[in-house]
């Protein structure tokens, strides 16, 4: 159980940013009795292991995640989906340590899929990726403060961003429903239609996609490619994932156009395979390690992603001009993969493997 320490509310601030316990921003003070109030609504109890990290050798508790939930600013009704998240983010897959703690600095980016998520109060529509709803802020919050102050990874400690980025405060997406013919990526990623669905990524920083002007799906398409292959990204030639966040216009165009989400997946995995002459060309030097073997294949062309599977697509954003777009993870899949659990129901506990 967490040790219990007395301050006014007055202190709580101060006290918290003294001990480092918050990422730089205010929090809710974690009283017993909001903490209580977030595991009594999943169902779980305080000593319930979550997940674990071997390589730190530390457990997360439903109550050291609950803990998090509540300075982070999250709702009882968020915490099942924080405790999926958690879940799949001590995935052995997800590689949660490399991803931590790497100098590359990867967003704990959570991508969520549901039927009725306005009920949860998410944002699937306008500025889908930016401020203004608590459920979007604060889950995408709680998964940087568990990092922080169960697993250790502090700016000032084990954190090893050599840059960093926004994403790291907070990072989720919620997919809106989409169009008529096209299945959710939950259902894509095998749950049912009724379910909620959470995919963890680490990730850079969202790369905003325009095209405004070209209204095929060729056009856009094009355009999709030229933006995962950009030579500056890291995973750009080494097979990494990526998630593109699929705008109302250049969905639209895709749908008309009778292009279904596979077409759209196979079409840009062959379409972002580069030379190693067009990366060289950018200053980038060829590797050929365990890790990184960047040896072309019979067509002499590297993969950008290596199947279809690797690129994970979902609907949200309003209508705008056309605007979409693209997230990529911060190293090739050697490294982590993206992992997605099913959000448990309230009072059910905790996310099943």
């Amino acid at each position: 159980m967490a040790t219990s320490i007395t301050l006014t509310e007055h202190d709580v601030q101060e006290e918290f940013f003294a001990r480092g316990w918050t990422d730089g921003l205010p929090v809710v003070p974690p009283t017993p009795e909001r903490v209580d109030a977030m595991l009594t609504f999943a169902g779980v109890t305080a000593d319930n292991i979550v997940g674990s990290v071997p390589e730190r050798s530390r457990n997360i508790t439903a109550e050291k995640a609950a803990i998090n939930a509540v300075m982070a600013g999250c709702e009882p009704q968020h915490f099942p989906v924080v405790l999926a998240a958690l879940s799949a983010m001590c995935d052995p897959a997800f590689g949660c340590n490399t991803a931590i703690t790497s100098t590359g600095g990867a967003a704990l980016c959570v991508a969520v899929s549901g039927a009725d998520l306005e009920s949860l109060g998410f944002n699937t529509t306008r500025n889908a990726l930016g401020p203004g709803y608590r459920a979007n802020a604060t889950v995408g919050r709680a998964m940087r403060l568990v990092a922080m102050n169960v697993l250790g990874a502090r700016s000032s400690d084990l954190d090893g961003s050599s840059i960093g980025h926004p994403g790291k405060y907070t990072m989720l997406v919620a997919e809106e429903n989409p169009p008529e013919g096209w299945a959710p990526l939950r259902v894509e990623l095998g749950y049912d239609e009724k379910d909620i669905s959470v995919t963890v990524l680490a990730t850079e920083g969202p790369h905003q996609i325009s095209n405004q002007l070209n209204g095929t799906p060729e056009g856009v398409l094009a355009t999709f490619t030229a933006a995962m292959t950009n030579p500056a990204t890291y995973g750009v030639g080494k097979g990494h994932q990526v998630l593109l966040v699929l705008g109302y216009e250049h969905r639209r165009i895709l749908v008309e156009g009778g292009w279904t989400r596979q077409a759209i997946r196979e079409y840009l995995t062959e379409a972002t395979r580069v030379t190693p002459a067009y990366l060289e060309a950018a200053g980038i030097v060829m590797e050929h390690t365990k890790q990184n073997d960047m040896t072309p294949g019979i067509d002499g062309k590297l993969a950008t992603v290596r199947s279809p599977d690797d690129i994970f697509l979902i609907t949200a954003g309003s209508a705008g001009a056309g605007w979409s777009a693209y997230i990529p993870t911060w190293a090739p899949t050697v490294h982590s993969v993206a992992v997605t659990k099913k959000v448990q129901p309230a009072g059910s506990g905790l996310p099943l493997d």
